[in-house]
């Protein structure tokens, strides 16, 4: 054996010891830290957006509801623009501590049963301001990810945006949310978050681009209202 493979031998015990010295006193005292993980902020704010939802800004509500999708229940809000434009708004979101991003996206293919096509991924930018504070105090303005496609059917095609909104930005992919939270709750927070999917009638297999800007604009208003509601830091 080599002067150097001992030295990693010895480094890897010195090591072990020391994980296990630090760990010992937390067994004894059956104190393990993912038995407890910190609560989720502004859980009762979010609980009440599937019943109550959210007021979309420069939008008319035409109807709202709930509808179920797979496993989960989701809140409906359809609207128009001002310029004639109709749109559906569907939120859900997270209702106890334990729930985890997970087959939101999925639940709804099976839901409208549609082609996906024109898979992009876009980026936009909240402001934050006084009455849009981010959930790590730095001020920094809000940057979302999204999923921008186009989903047809039969009978109609649609300009789809979806994202998972966070008090400070949003991304698309459950693991996304994942080491967010748990980097969250090593400084002793949670990282709660609401599924978003925004969905714009457009022509029979229309150019998704042409409304692309209508649908960024209503994802920021949408964001924006998560962000000072039931996402917003200080609940």
């Amino acid at each position: 054996m080599t002067k150097s493979q001992l030295s990693k031998i010895l480094l890897l015990l010195c090591l072990l010891v020391v994980l296990g010295v630090g760990a010992i006193p937390g067994y004894m005292k059956f104190k393990w830290s993912w038995m407890e993980s910190p609560p989720v902020p502004n859980l009762t704010e979010l609980r009440d957006l599937q019943s109550k939802g959210i007021t979309i800004a420069g939008w008319q509500a035409i109807r709202e509801g709930q509808i179920m999708m797979g496993s989960n229940t989701w809140r409906s809000q359809e609207l128009e623009g001002v310029d004639g434009t109709p749109a559906m708004v569907l939120l859900r979101p997270q209702k106890d501590p334990m729930a985890q991003p997970e087959v939101e996206w999925m639940d709804i293919n099976g839901y409208w049963r549609w082609q996906i096509d024109a898979m992009t991924e876009i980026e936009f930018i909240v402001e934050v301001g006084a009455n849009t504070p981010s959930r790590d105090k730095s001020g920094s303005n809000a940057v979302v990810q999204a999923r921008f496609f186009r989903g047809w059917t039969g009978k109609q095609t649609y300009a789809i945006l979806q994202w998972y909104a966070f008090p400070n930005g949003g991304k698309p992919a459950p693991s996304d949310w994942f080491w967010r939270d748990r980097l969250a709750q090593l400084s002793g927070d949670r990282l709660p978050w609401v599924a978003v999917c925004i969905i714009i009638p457009i022509e029979p297999l229309g150019n998704i681009n042409k409304i692309r800007p209508t649908a960024e604009s209503l994802g920021k208003i949408v964001q924006t209202a998560l962000m000072t509601g039931p996402l917003k830091f200080g609940h």
